[in-house]
């Protein structure tokens, strides 16, 4: 039985997630063995209006097939201000996806519009569990609406949008860098931890640029984000690395959460470790940390008993 529209618990993985074209069945049935924590099966911008029947069918397909443990399967209808997406809907939720990804999200009322109709599918079909919903953050208006948004019910990811964010800022971004979007970036991430919610950062399109893809990875981590979307399978694994503590953050990591718990039980609330003064905060900051990195050692032990 569906009950009220809650929310749901934020995934804690989500290094990479890659956007795949419904339209492209070859390109859907490999998207899953790739090592990404999340695909989107797209239904919007890669996807042409002469394509968009059979990209549905396709993707109803893909969710079809049989399926490990990871990674997250995301379905991105089209935009709610447009005639498209109930068909999309309609069409794909049969195959259970794990969350509904919402283009040019500007309101918190559009989201209400979708999650009534989610919940009245699910009561009609019986469905055995409800979907998330991912609200994307491309234009002003939803970056200042951004903790709305985050709050809603369902909602337990923010995606960027940045490309076309950049492109309503009037705004370049690049190898350069992405000055010019860093209040809105920060924003939006404010808003995703005030509302307990992941939040991805946006594409990086030049495919060949390995080097900007990494700098902009690290900027991502250095802003807060969970993880970044993706547009190319060689992606995958420099986000997957980019995200996660490198050995000697995780080793530092793992010797303020023993220090901390040494001192805590003397019963004090502070110790020294490598000379630095640390609290509680920090050890949690260290258990989360260390969570990640178990949780993606995990993921590719996973990854690797599916594969055989």
């Amino acid at each position: 039985m569906i009950g009220l529209p809650m929310k749901h618990a934020a995934p804690a993985l989500l290094r990479s997630t890659l956007y795949v074209p419904g339209s492209n069945p070859r390109a859907l049935a490999k998207s899953t063995q790739l090592g990404a924590d999340a695909v989107i099966f797209d239904l919007e911008d890669s996807v042409a209006p002469e394509m968009k029947g059979e990209a549905r069918r396709f993707i109803r397909e893909a969710l079809g097939e049989e399926r490990n443990s990871t990674p997250l399967r995301v379905v991105r209808i089209n935009a709610m201000a447009t005639s498209m997406w109930q068909a999309d809907l309609e069409a794909v939720l049969g195959g259970q996806p794990d969350a509904i990804a919402v283009p040019k999200v500007n309101h918190r009322d559009e989201l209400q519009v979708l999650v009534d109709f989610l919940m009245g599918w699910e009561q009609r079909n019986g469905a055995s569990r409800s979907m998330s919903v991912w609200p994307m953050i491309e234009s002003p208006l939803g970056v200042l609406n951004a903790l709305s948004i985050a709050q809603s019910p369902r909602v337990n990811c923010l995606i960027m949008g940045t490309s076309d964010l950049a492109k309503a800022l009037h705004v370049r971004t690049g190898p350069e860098g992405r000055d010019g979007m860093s209040y809105a970036l920060q924003h939006c991430v404010l808003a995703a931890r005030a509302a307990g919610v992941a939040i991805l950062d946006g594409v990086y399109v030049d495919i060949q640029g390995e080097e900007g893809f990494l700098a902009q990875c690290q900027d991502g981590v250095r802003l807060g984000f969970d993880g970044k979307t993706l547009i190319h399978p060689s992606q995958v694994q420099p986000a997957n690395r980019a995200f996660l503590p490198n050995q000697e953050e995780l080793q530092r990591a793992r010797r303020v959460l023993e220090g901390w718990r040494k001192a805590s039980a003397r019963g004090d609330e502070i110790c020294v470790v490598d000379g630095y003064l640390v609290e509680r905060l920090h050890a949690e900051d260290a258990k989360r940390l260390i969570a990640l990195w178990d949780q993606a050692q995990n993921h590719l032990r996973r990854g690797s008993e599916a594969s055989l």
